[in-house]
């Protein structure tokens, strides 16, 4: 009898974490719906403002000439521009529902952890492990917002300068002023490299594919873009790596990405390889160039605007608790070590 009664809790939480484990697995798949939902949307959203950016072009154009198509053009550029808040809305509107769905997740498995009592350690507290998970998807939230309103704010209006732009070209062109051509032709390359630098700023605000294709591939996706970007050389060199909780991922992402940025600003050129590898239960993150170093010891001394950067990276890492370390040698280039244990 008294067996009975020390097996019976026993089995009633194991029969409790079933069904709790089979539930989860359907709000996770609603949750990644969601998401796949959000990438369509936005795709669709991409396209359309590029669309409407052409057909504005054109319709400015046709207005400088007095083209029989502006009625055409105008009613076009109305259908575009109500199509782009239409799809706005419904980004909007599914990253709430992504939202929602992943703050239910976190909290069942908050309030289920007591059915599986792994490690009363710090380090697997649900409630510390959801408030650094909340830290870091609101810091990814507030970019998502920043590269938004940089893209409805400055981009825009480089976009509609470079819109005037070509059209001053063409009437420049028309009226046979070579010194006016040449002065507008100056002004249209400056805006467009800058509206480009400006778009390079959005999509590095933005979290790269990691949720739908994984770290390693997003990554991948990311250093196309940037050795396209800045002529650059960066080797890649990853083991399989299982899928980590988002909140390590979008770190380690993040964490990449910031170096690069570093070696873009001092080590312009150099060659960097990054590592990343599992060793027993241990993930280690290693980005190194073969630029010309730095003494980390003088930077930290002069804090400030120039150790920003390795301040913030540290302090990402702590985040999902690994530990981070920088070493460089002038002359010898510098390397960034994350190293993260997977059991944690």
């Amino acid at each position: 009898m008294d067996e009975q009664s020390a097996e019976t809790p026993a089995a009633a939480l194991l029969a409790a974490q079933a069904i709790v484990d089979e539930q989860m697995g359907r709000l996770r798949d609603l949750e990644q719906q969601a998401r796949r939902e959000i990438d369509t949307i936005g795709a669709s959203l991409r396209q359309a403002e590029r669309q409407l950016d052409e057909v504005t072009l054109q319709h400015r154009t046709a207005l400088q000439l007095r083209t029989p198509h502006v009625a055409a053009l105008g009613e076009r550029m109305g259908q575009l521009r109500q199509r782009c808040e239409d799809l706005s809305l419904a980004l909007n509107n599914q990253r709430h529902v992504s939202r929602q769905l992943d703050q239910l997740i976190r909290q069942i498995e908050m309030s289920s952890s007591s059915l599986t009592e792994i490690t009363s350690s710090s380090t697997s507290d649900p409630w510390a492990l959801a408030l650094r998970a909340q830290v870091i998807h609101g810091r990814e939230e507030e970019r998502v917002r920043l590269a938004r309103e940089v893209h409805d704010g400055p981009a825009q209006v480089l976009a509609n300068s470079l819109m005037l732009l070509e059209t001053c070209a063409m009437l420049a062109q028309q009226s046979g002023s070579a010194r006016l051509e040449q002065m507008i032709d100056r002004l249209r390359s400056a805006t467009r490299e800058g509206l480009g630098e400006v778009r390079r700023f959005i999509a590095d605000l933005r979290p790269g594919a990691i949720h739908e294709h994984g770290l390693v591939e997003a990554m991948k996706e990311y250093l196309r873009g940037y050795m396209n970007a800045y002529s650059a050389r960066v080797i890649l060199e990853a083991d399989t790596i299982p899928r980590l909780p988002d909140e390590a991922e979008i770190v380690l992402y993040r964490i990449v990405q910031e170096t690069l940025q570093n070696v873009q600003k001092y080590a312009r050129g150099a060659t960097v390889t990054i590592r990343m590898s599992v060793t027993g239960q241990v993930l280690t993150l290693s980005i190194r160039d073969d630029g010309p170093g730095f003494d980390p010891h003088e930077v930290a001394r002069r804090a400030g605007r120039s150790n920003w950067g390795l301040t913030s990276m540290r302090e990402r890492a702590e985040l999902i608790g690994a530990r981070f370390a920088v070493s460089s040698k002038p002359g010898h280039g510098t390397e960034v070590r994350l190293t993260l244990p997977l059991a944690a």
